[in-house]
């Protein structure tokens, strides 16, 4: 009879397993993923952006230099790099024949350091307003529809951020170039974000603003 049979013991629901901890790098990993909610602008779209931003600055720079910087501290610099470079050019055109190439006076050699020091400066100033003040871009961002957030707080990079951001970027173009460019592509197999080596530095990432929009 039914009354004889032993009761079955009841099964034991077993709680389902939970996944492992996320680390700090590996959030970052799946917001700035391609299909995640803030995918990484690519390397070649911020190349474009940074090379608009290099002519645009380039042009400005070399505008106030002739015409201000120039001017009034160096009066006859323009005079001597001309006939330094036709110097340079009558002394390839005769094959060389001369042991070393003719070289710069130390008063051209000054104005030309005045002038990389002042080149640097406007490249700061203009980068570090873009990143503080206009919401992480630059004229070159903008037209490439890419801009910088802060991976700590995803919005947009806080005033003392964008200047070290700026800084560091200008850094890495006037005095450690040969270096950063290197170590920068060094950096891009070693993590998920596309950040380049200021990006690592300013804990910023450049964002693709085409793609969020497209994902959301």
């Amino acid at each position: 009879m039914d009354d004889d049979q032993p009761n079955e013991a009841p099964k034991q629901i077993q709680p389902p397993a939970l996944p492992p901890p996320l680390k700090p790098s590996n959030v970052l990993d799946s917001i700035f993923k391609k299909k995640g909610p803030m995918p990484a602008a690519s390397v070649g779209i911020r190349s474009l952006a940074f090379l608009l931003d290099f002519v645009l600055l380039y042009l400005i720079s070399m505008l106030i230099v002739y015409k201000i910087g120039w001017p009034a501290n160096y009066p006859g610099a323009y005079f001597e790099l001309e006939q330094w470079m036709h110097a340079i050019l009558a002394w390839t055109e005769t094959g060389s024949t001369q042991a070393t190439p003719p070289e710069m006076n130390a008063g051209l050699m000054a104005a030309l350091g005045y002038a990389l020091n002042l080149m640097f400066i406007i490249f700061w100033v203009y980068f570090a307003v873009g990143e503080a003040f206009f919401g992480g871009s630059s004229l070159g961002k903008r037209l490439c529809c890419i801009r910088s957030v802060s991976t700590i707080t995803l919005g947009h990079p806080p005033i003392f951020t964008g200047i070290v951001r700026g800084g560091l970027k200008t850094t890495s173009i006037f005095i450690v170039f040969p270096i950063s460019a290197p170590i920068t592509l060094v950096a891009l197999f070693f993590n998920k974000r596309g950040q380049f080596l200021h990006d690592l530095l300013s804990r910023t990432a450049v964002v693709d603003e085409r793609s969020i929009h497209r994902n959301g």
